[in-house]
């Protein structure tokens, strides 16, 4: 019970962290906005890179499951980096 209780609270205070950048980051300008789309996608494929290969060492077999998330990360970050994954901004 107790363990239940600790990792609620963790989960809570993750939640609440998140929720604050995320408000924080509503005031930014769009060129900071943009800087940090782009360092996520970055963050976002090269996680995404590590730990499909890791579960592949890990295994010590092939798994197409592991095998797929690390060339959906890698198809990410080269994307990122030839400039395809942009997000439109509204235009009033």
């Amino acid at each position: 019970m107790e363990k239940g209780f600790l990792i609620l609270i963790i989960v809570f205070f993750v939640v609440g962290v998140l929720h604050f950048v995320s408000m924080r980051t509503i005031k930014l300008s769009e060129s900071k906005k943009t800087r940090f789309r782009k360092f996520f996608w970055y963050f976002y494929g090269i996680i995404f890179m590590l730990s499909g290969g890791i579960n592949l060492i890990e295994k010590g077999e092939f798994h197409w499951s592991f095998t797929l998330q690390l060339i959906i990360g890698l198809v990410t970050v080269i994307l990122n980096l030839l400039g395809k994954i942009e997000t439109k901004t509204k235009q009033v």
